[in-house]
């Protein structure tokens, strides 16, 4: 028959209190998959190792008891070894669930890292995206600045060429209607000397008809007179 080796309860109660503290919070599922390392003693039940327990946690029950590979009897086992390998597989347990507990810290811890170094790299992308978004205002605004002055600058041009031509038409209009003024003056005055042409003529052919007909009225006088 193969023994339990023996430890004393001071040890044993220090491992337990130990490996409670590590312990993190499990569902019992994961706990009842954890298979105790000895494999010269199964364990014997907890009522029959130590009478009723009242409202154990699942964790904590003792496992069955059982022969050793031999075939030896129970009754043939030291119970202080039985105890103890009862307890050991506890700490079996205990351990086991400390170290998936240390690989979930330790995974949580991980994840945690790359989480951090994710959220790191949206803040330095968020903050580029923002100094981009900031520049693009700041260039938007120079460009509209630009535009408007551009614009200003157009407009101005632009009424400055519409007062020149419009006083470079008004000069001509001007002058167009001072030289017709003075082509409807020469014309009147034109018209005035040919009138005043007219009229002189008329009067000195009124004096020559006139002068025509004394000249044969007193030829005729001259004649007959002659004949007298």
């Amino acid at each position: 028959m193969a023994a339990a080796p023996l430890v004393s309860w001071a040890q044993i109660l220090t491992q337990v209190a130990a490996s409670f503290d590590s312990i993190a919070d499990k569902p019992s599922a994961e706990i009842l998959m954890l298979k105790p390392s000895f494999s010269t003693i199964k364990p014997l039940t907890s009522e029959a190792a130590f009478g009723p327990q009242p409202n154990l946690h699942p964790s904590l029950l003792i496992p069955e008891a059982a022969v050793n590979d031999v075939g030896v009897s129970p009754s043939g086992v030291d119970t202080e070894a039985v105890e103890v390998g009862d307890w050991m597989s506890t700490l079996d347990i205990i351990n086991g669930m400390a170290g998936l507990a240390g690989d979930q810290k330790k995974r949580l811890r991980e994840q945690s890292v790359s989480h951090q170094a994710a959220l790191e790299g949206l803040e330095r992308a968020l903050k580029q995206t923002q100094q981009l978004l900031q520049l693009s205002e700041m260039r938007v605004q120079e460009i509209q600045t630009v535009a408007d002055v551009r614009l200003q600058k157009v407009q101005a041009d632009a009424d400055a060429q519409v007062q020149e031509i419009r006083a470079e038409a008004e000069a001509r209009v001007s002058v167009i209607r001072a030289e017709t003024d003075a082509w409807v003056r020469t014309a009147e005055e034109q018209v005035r000397v040919a009138d005043l042409r007219a009229s002189t003529a008329e009067k000195w052919l009124q004096r020559i008809d006139a002068a025509a007909k004394n000249l044969l009225l007193g030829g005729h006088m001259s004649l007959d007179q002659g004949q007298v």
